[in-house]
């Protein structure tokens, strides 16, 4: 039992010898060193604030004539501390109490309401830019139903839509009436198969940037422990590609979004899948299709026509034009 306090004890000042240590070195770093503050700027230690702000200006015109970059660096560290009521009145306790504990409660106080201030400037910030993207995201919705409102068979299907949902429509307030007809709207635009893009569906919480910007750490250690594993299983070991992967690898070659393909019905998916094309040669093979596909099809155009026609005159043009 003594040998196990006197282990404990011993662990325990080690422990706190080497904090001391660390936060005194921190603390000397953060003000000047072992040089005094106040004599950098050559003011007295009951000095204003305009006077140092005044001897601080003075310091650095004299500089001008033999710069000296270090001590440069000194005189602005010197300003700093002291131009601040907080770290001055916390610098003026470490210089009459260089061994105290509370020194490094300040300095630890310090750093953390700075932490704060900068954490709740980033959520104000985050918070207007999710408030632009709400907004935003509303009014590009409302544009697009508006372009799918001259629709004939759009209206219909809305009128139908709030005749059978809402048959007391007639009954409701303007304000009522307004915000049930661009809820069916967006409804049916979505279920008709008129809004392809993933931005284009309802707003939900999880495509708020504050969101994405939390989530973000968490996707890219998924996403490197993902090609690892791919990296191993299938190049390393040679395994069978999974069910899942082959519907990857599928919907990759045949770039095709993870939203559209989740809308194809499961016959599309089977038909897709029967190409095969998780296999090397069979892959090869389809994306040599593919650019011979696209050779032809530029060939047939009439910009490419347009090429041919001006080359042989001895024209210069440009594809992309």
């Amino acid at each position: 039992m003594k040998f196990f306090f006197f282990s404990f004890a011993l662990v325990y000042l080690l422990l706190v010898n080497n904090v001391n240590c660390l936060f005194k070195n921190l603390i000397r770093g953060f003000y000047c060193n072992d040089e005094n503050c106040y004599s950098i700027l050559g003011v007295s230690e009951t000095a204003s604030v305009n006077d140092i702000r005044s001897a601080y200006h003075r310091q650095l015109t004299n500089l001008k004539n033999n710069y000296d970059s270090e001590k440069k660096k000194k005189i602005v560290k010197a300003y700093t501390v002291l131009a601040n009521k907080r770290t001055r009145k916390y610098y003026d306790y470490y210089l009459k109490n260089p061994n105290s504990i509370f020194n490094v409660f300040n300095f630890i106080f310090y750093c953390v309401f700075k932490l704060i201030k900068v954490i709740i400037a980033l959520i104000i910030i985050g918070f207007l830019l999710c408030g632009f993207q709400y907004f935003n995201n509303k009014y590009e919705m409302k544009r697009r139903v508006q372009k799918l409102s001259k629709n004939k068979a759009f209206k219909k299907e809305v009128q139908n839509r709030i005749a059978s949902q809402h048959p007391d429509f007639r009954t409701y307030e303007m304000a009522m009436k307004r915000k049930v007809e661009e809820d069916i709207e967006i409804e049916v635009a979505q279920e008709m198969g008129l809004m392809y893009n993933k931005k284009d569906e309802k707003f939900a919480f999880s495509d708020l940037i504050i969101v994405k910007l939390l989530i973000l750490p968490k996707q890219i250690i998924c996403y490197v422990l993902w090609n690892v594993k791919w990296l191993i299983k299938y190049h390393i070991l040679n395994e069978e590609y999974d069910e899942s992967d082959k519907l990857y690898i599928t919907r990759k070659c045949l770039n095709i979004p993870a939203h559209r393909w989740d809308a194809l019905s499961e016959e599309d998916k089977k038909m897709l899948l029967k190409k095969q094309l998780w296999v090397k040669e069979i892959q090869d093979e389809f994306f040599e299709e593919q650019m011979e596909k696209e050779r032809l099809s530029k060939i047939s155009s009439a910009k490419y026509k347009k090429q041919v026609r001006m080359k042989k005159k001895g024209s210069s043009f440009n594809y992309n034009d």
